[in-house]
């Protein structure tokens, strides 16, 4: 009797495991706090390239455009929170660049959710192109599964302004959880597509990582390619980039597009100078300049948040300020002040949102 229990068991256990083995290999390395900078652990992985590397040279500190006691007053900041890097651009030049904790100008860590403005760029391009027909087209064009029910009134501009009307799912310590599962699972795909609609599509803002997984899917089908080669060839390559990497749900499987990109503090900066350059990297206009004014326009469901980027409040001391936010990862930029930051690091209950760029605009000159 108890052998038969004991085999039973382990059938059961074994059956579970197989049901999606990344997913249990995952839970079982997860590397917590410092997944941040464990590149290694996001696997299986494909490569983003990137072109030959624009790099940049740190203004010296007597040409500085930026008071000295500013600047002082964000790396204290940034010291205080524990961050990995701090990049500062003013005026068209790298004012400041620190690193902290082994990190350097070759590091890369996990985007989190900075991943999504990124999503919401190569949006542009792919419209641009005829990829993607329209803002306001039915999702559904895309995915056929949602083109017989409720999920048919979605459309790409709901999934963008995070107002799909789908339920979000709270993450807890279930593994049948569809949050964790979302996260850690080899097969996410059919669980995004399955997500129930609970309200009107763009009616309500909820952020939520389903929204943003749909749209890496609609663009890979609609682009009848994978996602990292049209990011590579449509945007990365073009801004001056090293190569990057996007996390696979399993081998040859999906990029997980509302997270876990991963590249360096100064690929960052770039991706901040493309919107404030309204989409131009030199001479070259890589992202149609309406589209970034699209993308910083306030949206009917929440007026601080337009196409997958988050826009400033009564708090900063600029009203034009637009924050890529991602965990702990921060780029903002102040289009009037020609000012962008990034800050690389963890998530901190304590932080203070507006705290850095204050402290950095009251030092503008």
């Amino acid at each position: 009797m108890l052998v038969g229990a004991v085999v039973g068991l382990a059938v059961l256990g074994c059956a579970v495991y197989l049901s999606d083995p990344w997913f249990w290999k995952r839970i079982a390395t997860f590397p917590g706090t410092a997944a941040l900078t464990d590149a290694a652990w996001y696997q299986p992985s494909e490569a983003v390239p990137g072109a030959a590397a624009v790099e940049f040279t740190v203004t010296a500190a007597n040409q500085r455009s930026i008071d000295a006691a500013a600047l002082d007053a964000a790396l204290s900041y940034a010291t205080q929170t524990q961050s990995l890097a701090l990049l500062v651009w003013h005026g068209g030049a790298l004012q400041l660049e620190q690193y902290w904790d082994g990190q350097d100008v070759n590091s890369t860590t996990d985007s989190g959710a900075l991943h999504t403005t990124l999503l919401a760029l190569l949006y542009g391009a792919a419209i641009e192109d005829g990829v993607i027909h329209s803002l306001d087209e039915p999702v559904a064009t895309y995915l056929p599964e949602w083109r017989a029910d409720a999920h048919a009134r979605i459309r790409v501009r709901d999934l963008l302004q995070m107002s799909s009307g789908l339920e979000r799912w709270q993450a807890s310590r279930n593994p049948w959880n569809r949050a964790r599962r979302l996260l850690f699972g080899g097969h996410i795909t059919p669980l995004v597509l399955g997500a129930p609609v609970r309200a009107e599509p763009g009616t309500q803002f909820e952020f939520n990582n389903a929204d943003a997984e749909l749209l890496g899917i609609a663009l890979q089908r609609a682009a009848g390619k994978r996602y990292a080669r049209y990011l590579s060839e449509r945007l990365w390559s073009r801004l001056g980039t090293r190569s990057a990497a996007v996390w696979l749900d399993s081998a040859g499987g999906m990029a997980r597009t509302f997270c876990c990109l991963q590249a360096s503090a100064r690929d960052w900066l770039k991706v901040g100078l493309l919107i404030l350059n309204q989409g131009r990297v030199g001479a070259e206009q890589v992202v149609p300049a309406a589209w970034i004014a699209e993308m910083l326009r306030p949206s009917t469901a929440n007026p601080h948040f337009g196409l997958e980027t988050w826009l400033g409040d009564a708090r900063f001391l600029a009203p034009d300020v637009a924050i890529l936010e991602g965990g702990g990862q921060r780029v903002y930029i102040v289009p009037s002040q020609q000012l962008v930051i990034v800050r690389v690091g963890a998530r901190r209950a304590d932080w203070d949102e507006a705290r850095l760029p204050n402290a950095i605009l009251r030092g503008v000159s």
